[in-house]
């Protein structure tokens, strides 16, 4: 009787069923790209499989107690980026959902290997704000586990923080991404200020809808110690210093975008480009600084 119990529970894991729509979604998508020869994009979606595969072995168990809702938020913007990207052709014809003389960018009608973001410049802001939204829900449910799991009683202020910065500095670091496969090695077509800047602003944007989220969402929260007295312990801390320069950057230039239009950096796109890196390379330098003065402090205290 008291396997039968076992068993029922193992079958109510609520994380099964989106993980599976996840990873059988994007098998299916690899597939489907390959057989109409959009390689770019069979390739992308392989990365979707092998991300559900990870995911799978670290969430089946149940054990991490994550949300189902979160979890299909999560594939949503996942599957809002591959289909967006699948809806494209291999050449410059039109894809597979133009019907009866439909012309790009009407409905589902796309063409070239971008599909939809080829056709739909908002597409791309949809897409970084859900997976900004995803990301930061992911990081708020993680802290907040982790929290729990090594009794560092985080408070929900510094759990939303943390996600939040580290939310923004993802997306930071992804513009880099592409600023590096723009200018440097011509294997992206996404670039310029005007897309760069209101990526960074749906990112944030994003990041916000998605700590708000958790933090009401997560039951966690409510049984957490809310003080804010806690000292965090190192793990948070290192975090926050490595994503500071690049939030930091990310909202300077959001709002330089939103209030100025452009007006700090002169809509210039490679300057942003080299601010974006910068930042990156004050976190290494900061990061490399805190961890040295923890070696130092620990031989002290030896």
């Amino acid at each position: 009787m008291e396997g039968d119990n076992s068993d029922v529970q193992q079958a109510r894991i609520p994380e099964r069923a989106p993980l599976m729509a996840w990873l059988i979604s994007c098998i299916i998508l690899t597939f489907w790209n390959l057989a109409r020869g959009l390689d770019l994009w069979a390739g992308y979606n392989f990365g979707g499989v092998v991300m559900a595969l990870i995911a799978i072995a670290i969430l089946w168990s149940g054990r991490v107690r994550i949300p189902a809702l979160p979890l299909w938020i999560a594939y949503s913007a996942t599957m809002l980026h591959f289909i967006g990207g699948s809806l494209g052709a291999a050449d410059s014809g039109p894809g597979p959902f133009c019907f009866d003389g439909m012309q790009p960018g009407e409905w589902l009608c796309a063409d070239g290997v971008n599909g939809m973001y080829h056709v739909h410049p908002w597409w791309d802001k949809l897409v970084h704000g859900m997976n900004s939204t995803a990301i930061a829900i992911a990081w708020s449910l993680g802290w907040r586990r982790m929290s729990e799991h090594n009794g560092w009683q985080l408070s929900p202020r510094v759990v939303a923080f943390t996600a939040f910065s580290l939310g923004v500095a993802i997306g930071v670091a992804y513009e880099v991404y592409e600023f590096f496969g723009k200018t440097m090695f011509q294997t992206i077509d996404q670039g310029g200020y005007v897309n760069t800047a209101t990526d960074l602003v749906s990112d944030m944007l994003g990041a916000g809808l998605g700590v708000l989220f958790a933090h009401f969402y997560d039951p966690m929260n409510k049984t957490s110690n809310s003080s804010g007295e806690i000292e965090p312990p190192p793990q948070v801390t290192l975090t926050l210093i490595a994503s500071f320069p690049l939030l930091l950057i990310g909202t300077i230039l959001s709002l330089d975008m939103l209030i100025l239009n452009g007006g700090m950096v002169d809509s210039d796109y490679d300057f942003i480009g080299q601010l974006m890196l910068g930042s990156i390379f004050v976190s290494v330098f900061l990061v490399a600084g805190r961890l040295f003065q923890q070696s130092q402090s620990n031989k002290s205290k030896a």
